[in-house]
């Protein structure tokens, strides 16, 4: 491993604080410290120091030597230990193509390839994570272009090439200008970026659901998928990985940050090459159609509006999009307008999944609603 593949200030994202945060973490000791220059840490067995001053001129050749002590302490690789730190504060997507020729190697054109179609895979999530959509186009929001720019590729692995995607998850604790906090401290919201996360996961398991039948999945079985996570840039990306010559599967395995809880999604997906008829025939049929699928989102009820004699009652619930608070409004029939009332007075968490509309410039508002209910504590939303 070169110098450049290990420095923090090339591919990979782990910096010296990282390193010292997770040593901590997983009951090292610091034992001794030269100014800002390196720190000493031991285990019960190892001892390691990680260099901390960037721009020193051996910095490199010390955070090499660091690595692979560290590698050796806990049993894996230079790679596997930046993975494991990065993981305390990241989601990792490995994507992992498989094919009797990649041993060693893979073609120059398929591994190209490999990782324009995961990065259209990751920016079609994060869309879906704002709202589920059949076809995306080429328009991209202020926050998907963030939040794909803000996604690192780590070091890739021998034997079947495996390309990590690691994305990085803040903690949240918005700053609301309520009286009412809009979540309790004492409750974890899921960011955006473990959002797209989360629907990169749903929307994979939800091709591989599809493509298990000998037959082509019905328009409506494709329409629904949508909700799921699914759209034309997705399957339409995953569709040409799997016609790649050199490529006889492509399995996806996610691994969590540690600091939130782990959501109830796949921890693998395995899509051989046979599901790619049946993954592409969903990628043509879903391109170019007008199908918006349900969204959920939690928060507090703010307003409410009904006259004596109507039927239907208007709510603004105060909610957290994109990380951002937002006010939303949605109309309610009786008996939900009975719930919001009463979250309402309570000051209780609601969740609401419906049909979303987004408008630039314009309040968010829910054109229907599926379902309107009381929440106990703030749900993972997945």
């Amino acid at each position: 491993m070169t110098d450049e593949t290990v420095s923090p200030t090339s591919q990979s994202s782990v910096q010296p604080t990282d390193v010292t945060n997770w040593l901590s973490d997983h009951e090292w000791k610091l034992v001794g410290r030269i100014e800002d220059v390196a720190e000493r840490w031991q285990s019960d067995s190892h001892l390691v120091v990680v260099p901390l001053l960037i721009s020193s001129s051996d910095f490199s050749v010390r955070w090499s030597e660091m690595l692979e002590d560290l590698a050796e302490a806990v049993g894996t690789d230079e790679a596997g230990v930046l993975l494991a730190i990065e993981k305390a504060d990241s989601d990792i997507a490995e994507f992992r193509a498989a094919g009797d020729s990649l041993i060693d190697a893979i073609p120059l054109g398929d591994a190209s390839m490999l990782i324009e179609q995961i990065h259209r895979s990751v920016r079609a999530s994060a869309n879906t994570a704002i709202q589920p959509k059949s076809y995306f186009g080429h328009s991209l929001p202020d926050r998907v272009k963030d939040h794909a720019d803000g996604v690192r590729m780590g070091q890739t692995r021998r034997g079947s090439y495996v390309v990590p995607v690691i994305c990085r998850i803040p903690m949240l604790r918005p700053d609301i200008e309520d009286d009412q906090p809009l979540f309790d401290a004492s409750k974890t919201y899921q960011p955006f970026a473990r959002l797209a996360m989360v629907r990169l996961a749903q929307g994979l398991e939800e091709l591989r659901t599809m493509a298990l039948t000998d037959s082509m999945p019905s328009d409506d079985r494709v329409k629904e998928s949508v909700s799921r996570g699914v759209s034309y840039e997705l399957s339409g990306a995953i569709a040409t990985v799997l016609e790649a010559r050199s490529i006889d599967a492509l399995g996806v395995n996610f691994s969590w940050a540690e600091k939130l809880t782990v959501p109830s999604v796949p921890s693998e997906v395995n899509l051989p090459r046979e599901m790619a008829p049946i993954i592409r025939h969903v990628s043509n049929e879903l391109r170019g159609v007008t199908v918006v699928g349900t969204q959920t989102l939690v928060g507090y009820v703010k307003i409410l509006s009904r006259g004596e004699e109507d039927e239907i009652g208007r709510v603004t619930v105060r909610a957290l999009d994109e990380d951002r608070a937002r006010n939303v409004a949605l109309e309610l029939d009786s008996d939900q307008y009975d719930v919001a009332s009463h979250a309402n007075n309570e000051r209780v968490l609601v969740s609401v999944t419906g049909r979303l509309r987004r408008e630039v410039g314009r309040m968010l508002r829910f054109d229907s609603v599926d379902s309107f209910r009381l929440i106990e504590a703030h749900p993972t939303l997945v």
